[in-house]
């Protein structure tokens, strides 16, 4: 009786940090993507280029798609920005070429 009553705590705990675990890492990963309005200009390698120099990958979307292949344009950007260590992505929602 002793032996199932700690095997159920011990069930119970787990369950809660698993629990915990799980939910902080969605909120890591929701605080890692941020809206951002940007220009810049696109470049050949499926990338936009923005006035600090700052560089940021066109993600694969429909969008971003029609967006990248106006290489050597200048862009009006909104999306999302996703981060990881060696890359910043934006996810292209909305965007419009910009006359020079």
């Amino acid at each position: 009786m002793k032996r199932i009553s700690c095997l159920v705590v011990y069930a119970l705990y787990m369950g809660v940090v698993m629990s915990g675990v799980a939910l902080s890492a969605e909120k890591k990963a929701a605080a890692q993507e941020q809206v951002i309005i940007m220009t810049g200009r696109i470049n050949n390698s499926n990338q936009i280029i923005d006035k600090q120099g700052r560089i940021f990958g066109i993600d694969d979307t429909k969008e971003g798609r029609e967006m990248a292949i106006h290489v050597g344009m200048k862009v009006y950007v909104k999306g999302t920005i996703q981060e990881n260590e060696e890359q910043k992505w934006i996810r292209v929602s909305v965007f419009e070429i910009i006359k020079e």
